[in-house]
């Protein structure tokens, strides 16, 4: 770890309590960053494009906390708390200049965030730091046409974000040590994990995320069934399987965020080839997720989810089928050579904040202890034969490179890469 990451002084902007948080955005992630902001005490005012979506959002908040309270998550007086310290309101730049953070959490379109980013830099003071709650544009792409880019960074919430506790903090080209300070600093204040990552395409979690996503997507295009699928997921430890899980976040947001990266002229191992056709049929059948009626599942009212019927027209059933283990070994493979690319690149700094960002941002069976913690229990040279196995029979992407291949002949595995105690 850094003496960036050690030092956790903020400057006075933040540190001020009397500053508000501002969070421009009032989406479903908007909406869960203001509640986590608040449940840690802090002012927090959210700015959504209307009257009415402001209303909305005031509703969808209320309706979230006093749910966690029924559950017994949280008590009458911590909501009324929460509440209190959250305002509602229709997008003004002129009050954003009272805040010392102001995070945007707009859709994931180019072209929104850049206006956007535009007018809260000309509202806000010099000394505000200015973020972006992307999940895979470029920092330094957002950056560009900002007049204080040394002042913008990346906080990379996950959803559900008033619960998840793992925050990405990205350093754009032009990102000051202090913002830098600033963003880890405050992550911490709110309760959350920070990890720091290297600005780049989807930068960690959702790459190594879309990598498992988009390997269960390939085998379903295979005629793999889906169940068998999901299921060797879940023998693993998840909670739910990848087809459940991109019906969960959307079919077509993910669409769009494969889109989005060959529009920003990103290489095509970023541009999610194995699962965009897949998603794009889905999406042009009216399959675009649970949310909005369903996607690779029927998701009823009361009951248990189905694989939606259609999927087998679609996509037939192969005569052969693979045994549970094959699949496990897959979907494993898939995710953490992806991470190991990861590592390798510098994308992040060490094993150790692979393994955090696996557990607590993708969802990596805990009981695994990481994805890199998995590599190294299963055996570096195990996995190297494993990769090369199916790089030949589905494909390059698992191919092990040189520095794999240098991993397992040293013989020290990953250990060069773990953190000292002096950076733990």
């Amino acid at each position: 770890m850094s003496a960036v990451q050690r030092s956790m002084t903020w400057s006075n902007s933040i540190a001020d309590a009397t500053n508000p948080v501002g969070i421009v955005g009032a989406g479903l992630m908007g909406r869960g960053i203001a509640q986590a902001v608040a449940a840690a005490g802090r002012q927090v005012v959210l700015y959504a494009r209307n009257a009415d979506r402001a209303s909305d959002a005031n509703q969808r908040i209320r309706t979230s906390v006093e749910r966690q309270v029924s559950r017994g998550r949280m008590s009458k007086d911590q909501c009324g708390r929460i509440l209190d310290l959250i305002a509602t309101r229709p997008f003004t730049a002129d009050e954003l200049s009272r805040c010392g953070l102001v995070i945007e959490s707009v859709p994931e379109d180019r072209s929104i965030k850049a206006d956007v980013l535009g007018q809260i830099e000309r509202a806000v003071s010099s000394s505000t730091v200015v973020a972006t709650n992307t999940s895979g544009l470029a920092v330094s792409g957002l950056a560009a046409p900002l007049r204080r880019p040394e002042r913008f960074l990346g906080l990379h919430f996950f959803s559900p974000a008033e619960r998840m506790p793992l925050v990405e903090v990205v350093q754009g080209k032009k990102t000051s040590e202090a913002a830098l300070r600033d963003g880890l600093a405050f992550v911490k204040a709110i309760g959350k994990v920070p990890i720091v990552v290297r600005d780049g395409p989807s930068f960690f979690a959702t790459r190594v995320f879309a990598a498992y996503l988009d390997e269960a997507v390939c085998m379903l295009r295979e005629g793999v069934e889906g169940e068998r699928i999901d299921t060797a997921a879940i023998a693993v430890g998840r909670a739910i399987g990848p087809l459940a899980t991109l019906d969960e976040t959307g079919i077509a947001l993910n669409l769009q965020q494969a889109r989005q990266a060959r529009a920003d002229g990103q290489q095509a191992r970023f541009c999610r080839p194995l699962a965009e056709p897949v998603l794009k049929v889905l999406v042009e059948s009216g399959r675009c997720g649970r949310g909005r009626g369903g996607g690779f599942y029927d998701w009823p009212a009361r009951g248990e989810r189905t694989l939606w019927a259609g999927l087998r027209s679609l996509y037939p059933r192969a005569d052969s089928q693979p045994d549970g283990r094959a699949v496990e070994l897959r979907l494993l493979a898939a995710e953490a050579r992806e991470a190991m690319r990861c590592l390798e690149e510098g994308t992040i700094s060490s094993a150790d904040d692979a393994d955090t960002a696996s557990v607590l941002g993708l969802g990596f069976p805990r009981s695994l202890g990481g994805i890199a913690s998995w590599v190294e229990a299963f055996g570096i040279n195990e996995f190297v034969e494993l990769c090369d196995r199916l790089a030949a029979s589905h494909g390059e992407r698992f191919a092990p490179g040189p520095w794999l291949h240098g991993l397992a002949r040293d013989g020290a595995g990953l250990s060069k890469y773990r953190k000292t105690e002096s950076e733990s």
